[in-house]
């Protein structure tokens, strides 16, 4: 006999739904049967995530995001969608809160030029950034009237627009100020925008023009200056006095910073001249990581802690660098509603201090691969959910907290410590940081990858 699956609160309630069909622009959008389509949120409270939105949008050549094509708040059962991301929209409104990690998937370069000696220039770079970046995407485009091939293609307006959501890094073989105006409409934020560089058209300048350290500008402008042989030009105050910069920091170990507004009065203190203290509690660093920075092993004496979780003893303005390296572990009972996964997993990372951004995925048994519930969970979240066979996690050794009561229906003694610790293992030696929290029907478990974490510092992998 099959279970119904367990409906979210919302479903049915008059709340969630609401219509006005005397409304002139009714329905506004086209792709919901009109007796479906649901007005609640006429203006669509996920537009001001911009591209990390997840619906049907384009951005116009002026920069204006056109979302004609979009259909996800009038769809009935987006309700959940919508009303959970209530609270990444206040961060976002309040400029506070964890920043997410830059999209390091995509791997794309796009390179544009518009005068012939410009376009020669191009294909020298693209080739040489070909040669340095194996694997990465390069594409050059744009528009030159004179070049055969470029006569009818894309300005360099049209490329920006195209591109400026969907590449790493765009480079401009052009005017500084061509590259500022293509650009203008589209900056919103240092911390996702992407890495731009500017070239003039003989090969001479390479200039960081655009997130330079976040992206990842500052480095790239001196790697392709020394393969162009050109002279690169750096404008940002922390490199031009060789201080610690702990944006740039954070984006090369892949980690990711807590709070932007600490992040920000931080680097001004160490502008000012003074000296922060960083404790590696979860990652190595150099032994000289920059001026302005000096190192301790004492979390409570720290400015700067990396580590994937907060504890008593921090200082309340501590800034966290967070790497990714728990996996969360997660058991259920059939048909549980996406909600009360939530709930679990925010309580056992409140209960230990660990840090959401510190979770890289989430595990389960192969028993739950079809379980909606958590399969939503997933998808919200953003994270990867891998599901192990009852074989492979009774092959995990160590001592787990253990029910027959799960045994018998699934096969194993223990689903979420298992699965956290057959996740975290993927990348090396683990620890299973958190055991076992049941709540509501959901048992959840975290477990620590060394690799991830990087395996230096105050390892948590050597605590008791």
């Amino acid at each position: 006999m099959t279970e119904k699956r367990e409906k979210p609160h919302w479903e049915g309630k008059h709340y969630s739904f609401f219509q006005n069909t005397e409304c002139e622009y009714f329905p506004c959008h086209k792709g919901v049967a009109p007796a479906c389509f649901n007005c609640l949120f006429c203006y669509c409270p996920l537009y001001m995530l911009g591209q990390d939105c997840g619906g049907d949008f384009r951005y116009t050549e002026k920069g204006i995001k056109d979302c004609t094509d979009c259909v996800v708040p009038h769809i009935p059962e987006n309700y959940g969608r919508i009303t959970g991301k209530y609270a990444e929209i206040i961060a976002r409104m309040r400029g506070k809160g964890p920043i997410p990690a830059k999209n390091e998937k995509k791997n794309r370069i796009v390179l544009m030029a518009c005068t012939e000696r410009g376009i020669d220039t191009m294909q020298r770079a693209a080739t040489a950034l070909s040669d340095l970046l194996p694997g990465t995407e390069v594409l050059r485009t744009g528009r030159c009237a004179h070049v055969p091939g470029y006569e009818d293609t894309p300005s360099l307006s049209e490329v920006t627009a195209k591109w400026f959501h969907e590449a790493d890094v765009l480079v401009f073989v052009a005017a500084a100020g061509i590259a500022v105006r293509c650009i203008a409409p589209f900056v919103k934020d240092k911390f996702r925008d992407p890495a731009v560089l500017v070239l003039d058209e003989n090969g001479k300048y390479v200039i960081s023009l655009l997130s330079g350290h976040a992206g990842g500008a500052n480095r790239l402008c001196h790697v392709l200056a020394d393969a162009l042989g050109a002279e690169p030009v750096i404008t940002t105050a922390t490199d031009g006095r060789g201080l610690f910069a702990v944006d740039t920091f954070a984006a090369e170990q892949g980690l990711q910073i807590s709070d932007r507004l600490i992040a920000k009065e931080i680097s001004a203190r160490i502008l000012a001249g003074e000296t922060m203290k960083l404790c590696p509690d979860c990652s190595p660093v150099p032994q000289d990581p920059g001026k302005g920075i000096s190192l301790t092993d004492k979390r409570s004496d720290a400015d700067i802690i990396i580590s994937v979780r907060r504890e008593p003893g921090d200082r309340e303005d501590a800034l966290y660098l967070i790497p990714p390296a728990v996996a969360l572990g997660i058991g259920c009972r059939k048909g549980i509603p996406e909600k009360a996964i939530e709930e679990a997993v925010r309580e056992i990372l409140g209960k230990t201090g660990v840090f959401r951004e510190a979770v890289f995925g989430v595990a389960s048994i192969e028993l739950k691969r079809d379980e909606p519930g958590l399969l939503d969970f997933g998808r919200d979240q953003e994270l990867p959910v891998t599901f192990y066979t009852a074989e492979e996690l009774r092959a995990i050794p160590g001592a787990f907290t253990g029910s027959e009561f799960v045994q018998n229906i699934t096969g194993v003694d223990c689903v979420c410590e298992r699965s956290a610790m057959r996740l975290a293992m993927e990348n090396g030696a683990a620890v299973l940081l958190e055991k076992k929290q049941s709540l509501n029907g959901v048992t959840t478990a975290l477990a620590l990858s060394e690799k991830l974490c990087f395996g230096g510092g105050k390892s948590l992998i050597t605590e008791e």
